[in-house]
């Protein structure tokens, strides 16, 4: 069933994008940092959203995104691969007006499922959440440069939650009114 989270998500928006106007497109890039775990790099982290206007400063993003941390030689043991972690989420943004001109600071909270699949390892699909903040730059009212840090907390089984930072910079096309 997780597998099809996303697409569920996707229908679920229908009604939202065809009420919502203006609609943006954006795409996002960075590196993926990991917190508290010995056994991962900094990687990447690349995603897509729709962003979707709530109310004058709420927007909701539909979003994917796919990380994959770096590897690391451990002494004693030797090279490890990086896990790659993908997610499928829910961001509602406060702040960062859609389809407007200037600078637009915005904070962040969202939930999704994340996938990690790891060389040797079994994958697992487990519930997660975010929050953060940003800076979106309109330079034109239908175009914003977007910078973003996102603090993601991923529940594990019998361990510590795992934690990372995504820092990322993007570009969001808006098309309607």
């Amino acid at each position: 069933m997780r597998r099809f989270l996303p697409l569920v998500v996707l229908v679920m928006m229908v009604p939202a994008l065809a009420a919502a106007s203006p609609i943006g497109v954006g795409v996002s890039g960075g590196a993926l940092v990991p917190l508290g775990q010995a056994d991962q790099d900094v990687g990447s982290d690349v995603g897509i959203k729709l962003r979707l206007k709530l109310a004058h400063l709420f927007a909701v993003e539909p979003n994917l995104n796919f990380g994959k941390f770096g590897s690391i030689n451990i002494d004693g043991i030797g090279s490890r691969d990086g896990s790659t972690i993908n997610h499928a989420g829910v961001d509602i943004t406060f702040g960062a007006p859609i389809a407007s001109v200037g600078i637009k600071p915005y904070l962040l909270l969202g939930g999704g499922v994340y996938t990690t699949k790891r060389s040797g390892d079994e994958t697992s699909n487990r519930s997660g959440w975010s929050f953060g903040g940003g800076l979106a730059l309109g330079v034109l009212s239908y175009i914003d440069i977007d910078l973003r840090g996102r603090f993601n907390i991923v529940s594990s089984d019998g361990s510590a939650s795992r934690k990372s930072v995504g820092i990322t910079g993007g570009l969001t096309y808006y098309f309607g009114d």
